[in-house]
């Protein structure tokens, strides 16, 4: 059985909320308490999804009552507070991209290992039944010999001066906020790193990429094209093509349990549905890690992911911070 986690949440951001409230849908952890700059900002998250409210990200890594904490936020900020996390004896769930650099993943892994301590990166759509059927099906030879992966994931939302997103010196930019879901997919449906990678991008006024469009190549056998952004409207769907089949998923990041398999004439839909929401299924997946699982990202999918984000970013001019 695994261990009931007793969860941290480092800031009271979006993608924070969204853990929080997905945390109800799951008997393997329960929210414990919540760390923000601001007391009042913590008492109003803490009165919507409950635990002890912190006034501050040292006060909440620092509660020895906490066994793992969940860090959404800023890119800049990942590497630091992780580090501290692990530090002061805690598991950590780090929202993805895991930082700003490779250079700050190997020193995140590196204090993981040195403290014993579980450090995951959070790409809840990975933990999700239908992802992982996905996988399996492409890996195990049902599309042929794959050729083509296409795929898209961008938003378009009012560019704010306090959004984290839009700052250079936190590797903000659509390639790290939604293109390494992209990456990141590509690569694990291949089960192997590119051999070439290309990318132009569109650098928005703030210094950072509001769109992109990216090439990854699997040793000149695999092509997988996408683009991302932030300032655009685009379709999600994917699509893998193989010589004997392809595979269409819509919005594989928000994964409903579905998609089309089509081998000629014939289409099917294959699901694997679950009733649990997004982050309950990676809150899951990470305690069973904690309990001495198989992590569904492991270090060197993480270590791989950045390295392929670092070579694009500089292909394509998007500053990388040091």
């Amino acid at each position: 059985m695994s261990k009931k986690i007793r969860w941290g949440i480092l800031g009271t951001g979006m993608i924070a909320k969204k853990f929080a409230k997905d945390l109800k849908s799951t008997d393997l952890g329960e929210l414990h308490a919540t760390g923000s700059r601001s007391q009042d900002t913590a008492n109003l998250f803490s009165s919507e999804f409950g635990g002890k409210a912190f006034n501050s990200y040292e006060s909440l890594i620092n509660d020895s009552e906490i066994d793992a904490i969940y860090n959404p936020l800023p890119n800049g900020l990942h590497a630091e507070w992780s580090i501290k996390a692990m530090n002061a004896g805690k598991h950590v769930l780090c929202e993805k991209p895991m930082a700003r650099n490779i250079s700050e993943v190997e020193e995140m892994f590196k204090v993981s290992e040195q403290t014993g301590k579980v450090l995951i990166e959070g790409f809840m759509y990975r933990a999700h039944p239908a992802i992982q059927k996905l996988i399996e099906t492409v890996r195990n030879g049902t599309l042929g010999k794959v050729k083509l992966i296409r795929s898209n994931f961008s938003f378009t939302r009012e560019v704010m001066d306090s959004d984290a997103r839009y700052k250079a010196e936190h590797a903000g930019g659509g390639l790290m906020d939604v293109g390494c879901y992209c990456v990141n997919l590509a690569r694990a449906i291949m089960g192997k790193e590119p051999s070439e990678t290309s990318c132009i991008a569109h650098i928005h006024d703030k210094g950072v990429d509001d769109y992109a469009a990216g090439l990854l190549n699997f040793n000149g056998e695999t092509l997988m094209t996408f683009t991302c952004g932030m300032t655009v409207m685009n379709n999600w769907t994917t699509y893998i093509s193989g010589d004997e089949g392809e595979i269409e998923i819509d919005a594989p990041w928000f994964c409903d349990g579905t998609f089309k398999l089509t081998k000629g004439e014939q289409s099917e839909v294959i699901e694997a549905k679950t009733d649990k929401p997004m982050y309950a299924l990676e809150a899951e997946a990470f305690s069973k890690a904690v309990a001495g699982g198989e992590p569904w990202i492991t270090k060197e999918d993480t270590l791989g992911n950045m390295r392929v984000l670092d070579q694009l970013r500089h292909q394509s001019g998007v500053p990388v911070p040091i």
